[in-house]
């Protein structure tokens, strides 16, 4: 039995911005509607306005345990609400958004079920609208009117079902079943993380707001002592402050009296030129300044620059306060606890993002990693699993690049490896470290003017590092020729009555059966639009790696912890790029880290099975475990 479901609740929730989440008790299911696909007119509706009781709830999820795939549109929303409070295996799932998502090439994010009812059913079958314009209006679910809140839910069901059923036929008919069942999976093991939630230590965070507003307020009051006049939120006036340039003032002028014996005064424009500190670093922007990012005021300060250190001191404080401890604090629940959310639509690569918070994005400074700890308290850790240099991985075998997979295979360190191809030695921890930051650029399609931008070197180093890469790895050099070279030949015109003029577009098949379409955009420098050579090089990595091979493994991980009877105490709780975190008591780690280690390692027999791959390469993943999700040491012995 293949059940639709679809719930309508309460939305109270104060915290964060969505004011329906699942994860706040103070909501609740005010109805639920379910039905059998391809059973017609059969829609079970429970009802009650005081909210569902947990009898009524457990009638639910009884039926949801029942079904072979529960289906639903954002089936996330509704089986959180009906499984948030118990612990039960979450079924096999199916949701419309995120197949949309996948077979719309990344393109439709976040689809909601009306556009997929317009698409896949007709215009005729979208729901009116009233009962929008209820929320919209600030009436609550709960007392919008049974007899237009139920018809209004029946239609959700309904088209659901005859949407699932469409695009299963078109999964069936690109043969993709495979990728959309690893997705599905994938789906279902970030429900849990979302469920689960993460540990706050709340006087940590506390603590650490006042210790870094303390900071950020001695720092800016010593970066006025060093340059008085100067608006250092300024990108403008920075860029004139050190690197000179020419800059129109207005001044006061007196032009007269009046009849009164006022004196009069006009506004004259004046230039003002600006001496150069220093030479500039990089290239000047379209604004006709130059760039004062974190880079060109690290370069600054490395040649001794007072303020610039200053300013570097502003800017983290300001982010790790506000950003981070400020961030955090806003959306924690009662019980100390962040739910934060995994999404699944959000970008063009297939990789999982992360908001309220971006835990996809937390900084190694500040030490904020410390503020998530396990909810077991002493008597538990954070368990985090990571894939060594899995985008390399990726690389090195969609290119085919012998070299590079010789060097993953042996253990090399390719960033090590390029240094010495540049310096003639190898480098330090320290030297390292930024340096890996132009492997990075490059493979995901920066040239020389990208690396100069973001790294802060000169044209002739970035052009050295260029060549010194493409020398060693030639298959590389020529997958990014390739790639380059079909889009231009294989693009498809495209006539958008939305747009003007035709839209050309590349249509490109990954070996997992996920695709990417990609667009010409107008080229300011040629005349005519051109691919994004970022895009071309970039998307087709990132998302095998972090799009198709990490969700899958996380979903199977899942699996297998259910299997093995843990899942029910170390639990999921959130998975960032190529790492997967777990909150797990101490007395299981060793037999957990065992089981998730060999589990992800096994990446390359579950792409044979599931997509008939074969790995060239190893996956290594390391095992880290600690009191709180930054004070992590290397687990022995796993």
């Amino acid at each position: 039995m293949n059940l639709v479901l679809d719930l309508e609740t309460t939305v109270r929730c104060p915290v964060g911005n969505n004011k329906a989440n699942p994860m706040w008790r103070g909501n609740d299911i005010i109805a639920a509607g379910y039905t059998q696909v391809d059973v017609s007119d059969v829609t079970s509706i429970v009802y009650n306005k005081s909210g569902l009781s947990s009898h009524e709830v457990a009638s639910v999820v009884s039926e949801c345990n029942s079904a072979n795939i529960v289906i639903g549109h954002n089936i996330k929303f509704d089986l959180l609400y009906l499984y948030r409070d118990n612990r039960i295996t979450l079924p096999r799932i199916w949701c419309t958004q995120l197949a949309a998502y996948l077979l719309s090439g990344q393109k439709h994010m976040y689809a909601s079920l009306d556009e997929l009812t317009k698409e896949y059913i007709g215009i005729h079958a979208i729901k009116d609208d009233k009962i929008k314009t209820y929320w919209k209006d600030g009436v609550q679910t709960e007392d919008i009117p049974k007899e237009e809140l139920l018809p209004y839910l029946v239609a959700d069901v309904e088209n659901t079902a005859i949407i699932f059923k469409a695009q299963f036929d078109e999964c069936v008919s690109l043969n993709i079943l495979p990728l959309m069942f690893t997705q599905m999976d994938a789906l279902r093991a970030t429900i849990e993380m979302n469920r689960h939630g993460m540990q706050i230590d709340v006087g940590y965070v506390t603590l650490q707001r006042e210790v870094y507003g303390r900071r950020l307020e001695e720092a800016r009051e010593f970066a006025k002592t060093l340059a008085p006049e100067l608006d250092t939120a300024s990108p403008k006036q920075l860029s004139l402050y050190y690197f000179g340039g020419n800059s129109v003032v207005d001044i006061k002028e007196s032009v007269g009296f009046y009849k009164n014996g006022n004196e009069k005064f006009k506004k004259v424009a004046h230039t003002v030129v600006h001496e150069p500190k220093y030479k500039p670093v990089g290239e000047v922007g379209k604004n006709g300044y130059y760039s004062v990012d974190d880079a060109v005021l690290q370069h600054l300060k490395d040649n001794g620059d007072e303020l610039a250190s200053t300013l570097l001191v502003i800017r983290e404080c300001t982010k790790i306060k506000e950003t981070y401890y400020e961030g955090l604090n806003g959306l924690l629940f009662p019980d100390e606890k962040i739910y934060p959310n995994l999404n699944h639509c959000a970008t063009k690569t297939g990789r999982l993002s992360a908001t309220n918070p971006n835990l996809q994005n937390q900084t190694d400074n500040g030490s904020v990693k410390k503020a998530y700890v396990s909810r077991y308290g002493t008597y538990g850790c954070i368990l985090e699993l990571d894939y060594s240099q899995l985008e390399m991985v990726a690389l090195a075998y969609l290119a085919d690049d012998r070299q590079l997979i010789d060097d993953i295979n042996a253990g090399r360190d390719m960033h090590k490896e390029l240094y010495k191809g540049m310096y003639g030695r190898y480098p330090t921890d320290k030297e390292r470290k930024p340096f890996k930051r132009f492997s990075f650029l490059l493979v995901y399609g920066g040239g020389a003017t990208t690396l100069m931008a973001q790294s802060g070197c000169d044209r002739a180093t970035a052009t050295k590092f260029i060549k010194t890469f493409y020398t060693r790895y030639k298959g590389v050099k020529s997958y990014h020729e390739a790639i380059v070279k079909l889009a231009n030949d294989k693009a498809v015109i495209h006539y958008d009555p939305a747009k003007t003029g035709p839209q050309y577009i590349y249509y490109h098949c990954s070996p997992t059966g996920r695709h990417y379409l990609f667009n010409k955009y107008p080229n300011d420098y040629k005349g005519e639009p051109t691919f994004s050579p970022t895009e071309l090089k970039n998307w087709p990595i990132q998302g095998f790696a972090t799009g198709d091979v990490v969700p899958m493994m996380v979903g199977i991980l899942l699996r297998k912890l259910e299997e093995a009877g843990y899942a029910d105490c170390a639990l999921l709780v959130m998975t960032v790029h190529d790492s997967v975190v777990l909150d797990v008591p101490v007395n299981m780690l060793h037999n957990v880290a065992t089981l998730a280690k060999k589990t992800l390692e096994d990446a390359p027999m579950y792409m044979k099975q599931y997509f008939d791959i074969d790995f060239p390469c190893k996956l290594g993943v390391g095992v880290e475990s600690g009191i709180n999700w930054q004070d992590k040491q290397t687990l022995e012995g796993i």
